[in-house]
């Protein structure tokens, strides 16, 4: 008896998915049609009849958009939530690159490492640029700005840790401008890709609409807070 395996995800590759699944049960992305090869030992295939010459659509759920959300709200919550949502966000950035298979794409885990987070970023946006550019003839994308002002960030960062009063809340609020303008454009350019690969997703989000997901809310309450402590410590003689 040949045991059950279902069609490959297109995102992740997983094969264990249940018989009827419409989404992977590892990354939660659209499954494909199921072809005639993985359906279930015993299965009669459908055939046309006089009233529906052929098979009926199988309806489906609303895929889940992973890195589908408004640069509006990508610029105004990295400016207001410090380092929580630029890691968080960043994780998202190297999943998605991952399950879009761009090349030299690596794991989100990734982020936790010095320095080769800033190589595996470096790739991710790569990977949004080269993508764009395939779909689209061009992309809103530089990858070479987005890298300079990712790295200005972190080192308006570090000078403003040593420094209080004035200047290190200015220093504090030029990095958290910066932050929020490099993951706008990279963001930006990400929907663009997503809009045109996956026409299912629709429009891409403005303003402040869009999916909230919880770890986007947690990320974006810590990052507050730390926020917070950060303009009290500036402003404590």
């Amino acid at each position: 008896m040949q045991a059950y395996q279902s069609p490959p995800c297109l995102y992740c590759g997983a094969t264990w998915n249940p018989p009827g699944a419409q989404t992977c049960v590892k990354c939660h992305n659209l499954l494909p049609a199921m072809p005639a090869a993985y359906a279930p030992a015993g299965t009669p295939p459908a055939l046309p009849t006089a009233d529906a010459p052929f098979p009926a659509a199988i309806p489906t759920s609303a895929p889940r958009p992973g890195f589908y959300r408004a640069p509006l709200r990508t610029f105004l919550f990295a400016a207001v939530a410090a380092d929580a949502y630029l890691i968080w966000w960043c994780f998202q950035l190297l999943g998605f690159a991952q399950r879009e298979r761009f090349k030299n794409a690596a794991s989100p885990w990734w982020v936790l490492f010095p320095l080769a987070n800033l190589v595996h970023i470096s790739r991710a946006f790569r990977g949004i640029a080269d993508g764009e550019t395939a779909r689209l003839g061009r992309t809103s994308l530089s990858v070479p700005l987005a890298n300079l002002g990712f790295i200005a960030m972190l080192v308006l960062g570090r000078l403003a840790a040593n420094i209080y009063g004035g200047t290190g809340l200015a220093l504090d609020m030029a990095t958290a401008v910066v932050a929020g303008a490099v993951l706008a454009m990279v963001q930006r350019s990400a929907n663009a890709y997503q809009a045109s690969a996956h026409p299912e997703l629709g429009p891409a989000p403005r303003g402040m609409g869009g999916r909230y997901t919880w770890g986007e809310v947690v990320a974006l309450i810590v990052g507050i807070i730390i926020t917070i402590l950060l303009i009290t410590a500036d402003l404590t003689p």
